[in-house]
């Protein structure tokens, strides 16, 4: 393990001892979303950990979860990011209005108190906004205590008091690229030219002169900030991209013409001087994350949309790492959007959130994820039926075994390597499945096979139920983890654990099936070698006594085309191929 993944091992190991109310003050325990854009109504995020990584598909919702966080403190407002226009109404509603509703730790009250905000609109304000509103019944907020507490008003909890720190890395682009992509058109170049170095000129003279304000003309303010960045955030930009920096200097700006953003040039000094305009848009990015993390304040709530834009992999994990280091200092709270496994790997389950689109159109979030299924999901594709397998191997033989099957069913299925193993796939991925609606299948290698059929929980009398269980223990071999409501509520804990055992065993009836073999490398063992099937013990001799037989010089990916090679001597007519192809058919509903 190098320096790196030691450091966010050690850190993740601190932070996950943070507590509400004693580190980690005026904290975001959970958000509901009754009535709120693509969300499912009553989907729930949960924060477990103060690093929350959220991860879905382009337009899952996964930004709008952080305008809402947005907007979820004192003097902030979602409506900066959600509005209505004439292309995109939001239907003005007094039953059932666009609202969220999140629990935040009430140092004086020892406990998490609930907030809900709504969006309001009225013809005789010419904005609309987000307000707090009155705790109601409906949407399942308790009763509010009689004794007097700060921020508590008769009829709510008002806001969350936090400063909120907003970074959408798709956005952080230098001064010199904005300008010069969205001035004139390529087609003047001369003029472009011209303009651009018109803006460099006046940036050069606010570094030389050292100048803090420049109004144009007596115009609005051009310069809002002009400073050495400090031996910190130097070292961390370092670090985070991996180069040494002796100095670099900061400037926001409007000084190119006709730029009306205050958008970032940043001179850098390692042996040569540059800015910007020749810097990496990634050495922006970063620059801008370490300062503003940096300047925050203790506690704030620092939302980042899309942190690993323009950042190689080894730079996205020493921004995890300096991320991760702030929120020890600082007892920060930090929500990112991400599809990079750079972000993930090394997380808890609980840190990592999955937004996932159903069948219905609307998003649903899933409060408990492994990385590698996170990710996975992200890959489904549509109008597919997709076929999870174990490994490398044997999506070879299972592709290789539909080759023959009709082009349209060949087309209407993908088959897939689901990261993890086995075990993952049946402990932790099938609740994913299950609970996003997933139309997919798993077809395991022959060796986890403990049954020829598995229970109906239907015919299950429900006082035998709470075994449910133990039934799926032996017949499939795991302990699934289901992601539970939680509460104080045994009895409807354990109605709602009963009921995913069912889910999971009437999933598993349909969608589940095995090789007819052991393990990949017994097939090949047997169809190309000879070697007959009672000599081969279990999948890890099969493993070893492949390896024997292959060239010692074939590295991984030569392996995976001398297999390829192997099954051209396998007759497509054999049994075993057949039985693959009569699963996947079955599948397909084409028998």
């Amino acid at each position: 393990m190098n320096n790196c993944e030691k450091s966010i091992s050690d850190l993740v190991a601190v932070i996950s001892k943070f507590k509400p109310g004693r580190q980690l003050k005026k904290y975001i325990g959970h958000a509901r979303f009754p009535n709120f854009k693509g969300l499912e109504n009553d989907a729930l995020i949960e924060f477990d950990f103060p690093f929350t990584a959220v991860v879905g598909a382009n337009g899952s919702g996964k930004s709008s979860i952080l305008h809402a966080l947005y907007g979820m403190p004192e003097g902030e407002s979602t409506a900066v990011y959600w509005f209505s226009t004439d292309l995109d109404p939001i239907e003005a509603k007094k039953r059932n209005p666009p609202r969220y509703i999140y629990a935040h730790w009430h140092d004086e009250y020892n406990n998490y108190v609930e907030t809900r905000k709504a969006r309001v609109y009225s013809q005789k304000r010419e904005y609309e906004y987000w307000e707090p509103t009155k705790a109601t019944k409906g949407d399942n907020m308790g009763e509010l205590p009689e004794k007097e507490y700060p921020r508590k008003d008769k009829d709510r909890w008002n806001p969350v008091e936090r400063q909120v720190v907003n970074l959408n890395m798709r956005s952080v682009v230098g001064a010199f690229d904005r300008a010069f992509s969205y001035g004139l058109p390529l087609s003047d170049l001369t003029k472009k030219h011209e303009e651009m170095k018109a803006g460099a000129k006046k940036i050069k003279r606010v570094l030389r002169d050292d100048v803090q304000s420049w109004k144009l003309g007596g115009g609005p303010e051009r310069v809002f900030e002009n400073r050495d960045l400090s031996d910190e955030e130097v070292e961390w930009v370092s670090q985070i991209l991996g180069r040494k920096y002796d100095s670099a200097t900061y400037i926001k700006h409007s000084l190119y013409s006709g730029q009306k953003s205050e958008d970032i040039s940043v001179v850098f000094s390692r042996g040569i001087e540059y800015s910007e305009a020749f810097a990496g848009s990634g050495e922006v990015s970063v620059v801008e994350i370490v300062v503003r993390l940096l300047e925050a304040a203790d506690y704030a709530l620092v939302l980042i949309d899309e942190p690993e834009t323009s950042l190689h992999p080894g730079a996205q994990r020493e921004l995890l790492r300096f991320i991760l280091e702030q929120i020890k200092r600082k007892k920060t709270q930090v929500v990112v959007s991400t599809h990079s496994i750079e972000f993930l790997t090394g997380l808890p389950e609980s840190a990592i959130k999955v937004v996932d689109v159903k069948q219905d159109g609307k998003s649903c979030i899933l409060n408990q994820c492994s990385p590698y299924v996170a990710l996975n999901r992200l890959g489904k594709s549509n109008g597919r039926k997709i076929v999870y397998v174990e490994d490398p191997m044997a999506k070879i033989i299972v592709d290789h075994a539909i080759m023959t099957l009709d082009p349209g069913e060949v087309e209407a299925c993908e088959v897939s390597v689901a990261p993890g193993g086995a075990d993952e796939i049946l402990c932790r991925q099938i609740p994913g499945h299950i609970l996003s609606g997933h139309d997919c299948y798993v077809l395991l290698d022959g060796d986890k096979k403990k049954v020829d059929a598995f229970t109906n929980p239907v015919s299950v009398p429900e006082d035998k139920q709470g075994e449910l269980g133990e039934v799926i223990l032996q017949e499939v071999g795991v302990n699934p983890k289901f992601s539970l409501s939680g509460g104080d509520d045994p009895a409807g804990t354990r109605r709602e654990r009963i009921g995913n055992q069912k889910d999971y065993l009437l999933w598993v009836e349909k969608r589940l099936k095995y090789l007819p073999f052991i393990c990949p490398e017994a097939f090949l063992l047997e169809k190309v070698y000879g070697i007959s099937r009672v000599e081969i013990p279990n999948s890890q001799a099969a493993k070893r006594m492949l390896r024997d037989r292959l060239p010692k010089t074939l590295t991984a990916g030569d392996e995976i085309g001398a297999v390829k090679m192997l099954l051209d001597n396998v007759d497509l007519g054999d049994k075993d191929f057949l039985n693959i192809r009569a699963v996947i058919q079955a599948w397909l509903g084409f028998v």
